[in-house]
């Protein structure tokens, strides 16, 4: 086991995909966040992976140093819907992880809790009138390089 060190964490800008607007967060385990090439590898499985009705999503691209790493996450009012995809380092092959593999590493599930933070004060607190443009641009929780 490594210690913990926190991973540069930043925002990639939000796209639409179908009837998606879709947030894009990245993070590294060196020095450069994922690059354009790993960032629309994450869009395909993203594509593939969100339902037909639209709505708000996110997915977090992870350049570990295992693996790349894409979760692919979606909102039904109070519910989050999660996959995870993988592809060996350097690659952009991504293969969907299985049902009983893991969810998430402990870089991307701080990501995804300050996902959940910016859903609840944005959406969830504001029933009557949801600010799915604040939630969008709510910078992801952002840790030093």
């Amino acid at each position: 086991m490594i210690p913990y060190r926190p991973r540069r964490t930043r925002s990639l800008g939000v796209t639409r995909l179908g009837g998606w607007n879709v947030k894009v967060i990245g993070i590294t385990a060196g020095a450069e966040l994922p690059d354009d090439f790993e960032v629309e590898a994450a869009l395909q499985a993203a594509e593939r992976d969100l339902p037909e009705q639209g709505g708000i999503a996110f997915v977090v691209v992870h350049r570990d140093t295992e693996a790349l790493r894409v979760n692919v996450c979606w909102w039904r009012a109070d519910v989050l819907y999660q996959r995870l995809w993988r592809a060996e380092p350097g690659g952009t092959g991504l293969g969907q992880v299985p049902p009983d593999g893991p969810v998430a590493c402990v870089w991307a599930l701080l990501a995804i809790d300050r996902e959940r933070r910016a859903w609840i004060e944005h959406v969830l607190a504001r029933p009557h009138d949801p600010d799915f443009t604040g939630y969008l641009t709510a910078d992801p929780l952002t840790e030093p390089a």
